[in-house]
């Protein structure tokens, strides 16, 4: 090979190289960032912080997901008898009307998300975070981040598996014993 042949593989290769550093960074990335066991034991649970819209999609991708756990959503309309819809679209709750979410519509856990704009990069990137709540307790059981330009079904897809493969694949629970009753099934 001639020296102009070198100069063209070289060139080649470094259009591929910034092709593949330019397409890992639009593929954005999701991430759990912690789950504890007990997120498998919930099989009531809600939706906050969404609109009517993205709810449904992320209800599917979590159901679609998690098939083989026994799960029900409580209906939107349900919820914006006790909390307003204002209030429900921004996923404002105190502790006393979670309380009441959970004695009236006994939801165990709140998915509470947020669909966002990142300001921080050009584009129409997007964010979603998403954090499960025990509406007992109000403790954070389960927490999740994506980070892409790819459509909301896509980013609630993502969400949901990066809890689930946090959970099964030895994630928080490393550092985090499980109870007998939280243990995951065995793949």
């Amino acid at each position: 090979m001639g020296i102009r042949g070198r100069a063209i593989a070289v060139i080649v290769a470094a259009f591929i190289g910034l092709g593949a550093v330019l397409l890992t960074g639009c593929a954005g990335r999701a991430q759990a960032v912690f789950t504890k066991p007990e997120l498998l034991t919930y099989e009531r649970l809600a939706v906050i912080g969404l609109d009517a819209e993205n709810e449904q999609i992320f209800m599917a991708a979590y159901i679609k997901t998690f098939i083989s756990r026994p799960v029900t959503f409580v209906e939107r309309s349900r919820l914006a008898e006790i909390i307003g819809e204002q209030d429900l679209l921004q996923g404002r709750l105190d502790d006393r009307t979670r309380a009441k979410i959970k004695k009236i519509l006994g939801v165990e856990a709140l998915i509470m998300c947020e669909y966002y704009k990142d300001d921080d990069r050009p584009g129409s990137r997007m964010k979603l975070r998403v954090r499960v709540v025990d509406s007992e307790t109000g403790a954070i059981v389960g927490s999740a981040l994506t980070d892409t330009y790819s459509n909301f079904a896509q980013h609630a897809q993502a969400a949901v598996e990066a809890l689930k493969a946090d959970l099964l694949d030895e994630g928080y629970r490393r550092s985090y014993p499980p109870s007998p009753e939280t243990t995951p099934p065995s793949r």
